[in-house]
């Protein structure tokens, strides 16, 4: 249950984090990082284990992949501009800063 708990709890963050970025440029990035690491923090602190701060993060970067990849009707929910790329790569880092935080 746990496992479960945190693979969509790191999915509806990165979900959040994709749909809030580009609202107010500099805010929502802010916004969707900080809620990025807040929200895997939350989960080692709720289950004091780091495996579970693993899985979030692994579900967080396989919506957040797909966010940034063309759909089917060639969509783009995170684009490559400055916000995206943003969101991208210092999302990942707090992220991974998250993880290796000791709980």
């Amino acid at each position: 249950m746990q496992f479960l708990f945190s693979i969509f709890f790191g999915a509806m963050i990165a979900i959040s984090s994709t749909l809030v970025h580009q609202t107010l440029p500099p805010i929502g990035v802010s916004v969707g990082i900080i809620a990025t690491y807040l929200g895997i923090w939350y989960v080692g602190r709720r289950f004091g284990k780091r495996r579970y701060k693993f899985f979030a993060l692994l579900a967080w970067l396989a919506v957040i992949s797909i966010a940034g990849s063309f759909g089917a009707g060639q969509e783009l929910l995170i684009q490559g501009d400055d916000p995206g790329s943003a969101l991208l790569t210092i999302g990942f880092v707090a992220g991974v800063i998250a993880v290796f935080r000791a709980p």
